[in-house]
């Protein structure tokens, strides 16, 4: 299918990815697979995007970006992209991850290489090579030749078992060193940690270190400007610290709470500056984060600090961020009193191996420029669902390790998807309802457009008209503005506390309410009486001054309905006859971009925290605190600037339609707001997009192959320990975690673009380059799976 142009504007849209990485011990070798893959795409979408639009679908992919490190499927995915972009250009990005153990590991990764255009070649070194049991075992509790030598028997009759079982199956493959490497482990030290923690975080640093760094004078991410990159990974804080918890009687109680994430943000800004936890100065405390959320029971010994101060001593290397990394990935704890040294964590996966719903919060409030379809798309390397139930009563030993490690790591997200298909339907709930109360806001606005707009407005006019649709809008909604209007009191009154909490004026969440909510009822902001006769009087109304200084998430509903709207202005036929529609659309969501960048960087954290020893001295801690804060925020400035920037646009505009389509928008927004914002069940949910799932597991993907991982992955023997014991184990599972990304990416975008599926696009074809791609890629490198790679090419040649 070749792209056609023939048809006007092509509508943008992007495709944005959650990455939700699982724990599986020794199957990080097949989830490496995975992350390099997804890297692959969102470089080939990258490139595509930085090409003029004039000459997309006619560039290679080669000619387009300076590339870093192997080239492979990332010309197929560029020639995907350009056979789409007859119909739409798609965009596809990932701004969130979340891991668990192995997947944490990689999700670590591959985030740094996200944010900086890093290359993960260099990994399939570390897998390959040093994720072996000779590689990790402690030397303290290495065995030796004589080392419980009354086993040796029972591994060499397991080995004539293994070669019979071969036999019988025809496979002519023999790998001696499964045993080999299974003896010397089984005969190496019990009772305590086999595998080197230090080791391990030495591999850990060296892996970062390998990718390559950032230049200080060359800003390269393969996010868009302003688009922030979240990572998040789970471990478990051994000895936990406490928390109270509010009851009725008695008043409190106390409970320890062990789970603990490391959360590192990234976001380039617009004019070219990096705002980042992931560069070069977080390399340790990256590698510490990999180490932690890795520490399988038992396998290697709790991590700690001081074992990546140890490392970095060794080294004679700085840890540059070390303050930081404590000050904000230790703050709970710290708070309770609990000093970071003495913390010790074990893996992630021990109580949150799945961290949908981590992933889950983060996604709500990540704000789309432009129209999104959002997936969260989880990496399931070994999915249990299938396997084989004998139903006895299990035994004593069974029922001890499913209690404490196999149940809770294989218990399935059904909550998490349950809440996803809730989250759906207020989705569509709040789409309905805007539907329905277009036609009064297109009545209402008219009636106040009509008189005034025959020429471009200027500011004050914008001003004066925002005003008069706000008033409007509280008078038409009667008694449910009293509902609106106590809900974003409340709600931003709440959050403001938090944020008081932060700045270290108050002991705990709940004092820090109460002291906000004693100042409100001081300020006469509560409570708030009758909030639409008092809304016609804003300036007197002391609840209105209050959301006008400080209710930022308002204006950036309001900002994103704008860019909506302005998306689908591109394709509406009311918008069809205007002259260079594109670019008057253009430049108005690039103004709206940086106004939407400064109101996230507010909500994000990027901007400064008001400090406790910052604040001025006076009587009120509050009122001081939120002196400062109105101060820094300045939104009625970001009001008039805003009014400002729309005159602005109005006036580059020659056509009155459109300026009405927008203004229209911007104006009605109070009416939107007013229905829509009660029904959303979380205050920090900013834009409602649809959510949906994807997963990519070796069962979903069967093209070249029919199983599921039992039947293609090696790393799942020996309770997913199993590629630990054999290099020829790991290379398979790296292959078929790059194949099977592949052609489960495809599928997802596929699914993103049906116009494109519609008009012909052969999804079948890209899967067999791509798989040809990476076989031709990998044959020099994967000398033990050669017979596999030739049967694998054989298949795909065949497609």
């Amino acid at each position: 299918m070749t792209a056609d142009k023939s048809s006007g504007p092509v509508p943008e849209r992007e495709l944005r990815l959650a990455l939700v990485c699982y724990g599986g011990v020794s199957l990080a070798v097949y989830m490496h697979g995975i992350t390099r893959e997804i890297l692959k795409l969102v470089r080939a979408s990258r490139a595509y995007h930085g090409v003029a639009r004039e000459v997309a679908d006619t560039a290679s992919y080669a000619d387009t970006v300076d590339h870093r490190g192997e080239l492979d499927t990332e010309a197929v995915y560029f020639r995907l992209l350009q056979q789409i972009g007859g119909q739409l250009r798609l965009r596809v990005l990932v701004d969130v991850i979340a891991g668990a153990s192995a997947g944490g590991i990689n999700g670590i990764m591959l985030a740094r290489a996200l944010a900086f255009d890093l290359s993960l070649d260099s990994h399939r070194k570390l897998w390959l090579e040093l994720a072996d049991v000779d590689q990790l075992l402690d030397p303290e509790a290495r065995a030796t030749r004589l080392s419980k030598v009354y086993m040796r028997p029972l591994f060499w009759m397991a080995g004539l078992q293994q070669r019979r079982r071969a036999r019988r199956l025809g496979n002519t493959v023999q790998d001696s060193t499964v045993l080999d490497n299974l003896s010397l482990f089984m005969r190496s030290r019990w009772f305590e940690p086999p595998f080197s923690g230090p080791r391990m975080s030495e591999m850990m640093l060296d892996a970062l270190e390998s990718m390559g760094t950032e230049s200080a004078g060359e800003q390269r991410s393969l996010l868009p400007q302003g688009q922030p990159l979240d990572l998040f990974v789970t471990t478990t804080d051994f000895w936990g610290y406490p928390q109270t918890i509010p009851l009725h009687d008695p008043p409190t109680v106390q409970e320890r709470e062990h789970r603990h994430i490391f959360h590192f943000h990234h976001q380039p800004t617009r004019n070219g500056e990096q705002a980042s936890m992931l560069g070069r100065d977080q390399l340790p405390s990256l590698a510490f984060a990999a180490r932690a959320t890795s520490s399988f029971p038992g396998a290697f010994p709790p991590a700690r600090l001081a074992e990546i101060d140890d490392l970095l001593r060794q080294r004679e290397c700085p840890w540059e961020g070390r303050d930081s990394f404590i000050t904000t990935q230790f703050k709970s704890s710290r708070r309770h009193g609990e000093d970071a040294e003495d913390a010790a964590f074990i893996d992630g996966s021990v109580l949150m191996n799945k961290p949908v719903s981590v992933a889950l919060n983060a996604v709500q409030r990540h704000a789309a420029h432009r129209q999104t379809d959002r997936r969260l798309v989880y990496l399931e390397p070994n999915p249990e669902v299938a396997r084989e139930i004998d139903h006895e009563i299990p035994g004593f030993f069974k029922t001890i390790a499913g209690a404490l490690s196999n149940i809770p790591r294989q218990q399935p997200i059904r909550d998490d998807l349950e809440w996803i298909a809730q989250f759906n339907e207020q989705v569509h709930l709040h789409r309905e309802v805007a539907d329905g109360v277009r036609s009064q806001v297109l009545a209402t606005m008219g009636s106040i457009l009509d008189a005034g707009l025959s020429a471009p407005p200027n500011a004050r006019a914008i001003a004066r008209w925002r005003r008069t649709a706000n008033t409007r809008a509280a008078v038409d909604a009667g008694y449910a503005y009293e509902g609106y209007a106590r809900l974003k009191v409340l709600g931003l009154l709440e959050e403001l506390a938090e944020q008081f909490q932060h700045s270290g004026r108050a002991p705990g969440p709940a004092e820090a309410v109460q002291c906000m909510q004693a100042w409100a009822r001081r300020e006469r902001i509560r409570p708030i009486g009758q909030a639409a006769t008092s809304a016609r009087h804003q300036e007197v109304a002391p609840w209105v001054r209050f959301l006008r200084n400080y209710d930022i998430r308002y204006r950036l509903r309001r900002v994103l309905l704008l860019i909506r709207r302005s998306n689908e202005l591109y394709t509406d036929p009311l918008a069809s006859g205007v002259c260079e529609l594109h670019v008057h659309l253009d430049r108005l969501k690039s103004r709206l971009y940086d106004h939407a960048e400064q109101l996230r960087g507010q909500l994000n954290g990027s901007s400064p925290e008001v400090a406790a020893e910052e604040l001025p001295a006076q009587d009120d801690p509050v009122d001081a605190f939120l002196v400062q804060l109105r101060e820094r925020l300045d939104l009625v400035a970001f009001d008039k600037a805003l009014d400002e920037e729309m005159a602005q646009w109005c006036g580059e505009v020659a056509d009155i339609a459109l300026i009405r389509e927008i203004l229209t928008t911007y104006f009605g927004f109070a009416y939107y707001d007013v229905l829509t914002f009660p029904m959303t069940s979380s205050r920090g949910v900013d834009a409602l997009e649809e959510i949906k799932v994807d997963r990519i597991a070796v069962d979903d993907a069967n093209t070249l192959r029919e199983g599921g991982a039992r039947d293609i992955l090696k790393g799942v023997q020996f309770s997913n320990f199993g590629a630990f014991f054999s290099r020829r184990f790991r290379e398979n599972d790296y292959l078929w975690g790059r194949l099977t990304a592949a052609e489960r990416l495809v599928d997802i975008v596929g699914s993103a673009a049906p116009e494109a599926v519609a008009a012909g696009l052969d999804l079948t074809e890209t899967k067999k380059q791509l798989f040809l791609a990476i076989l031709r890629a990998e044959a020099p490198h994967l000398q033990e799976t050669s017979e596999l790679i030739a049967e694998l090419e054989t298949r795909a040649r065949a497609l």
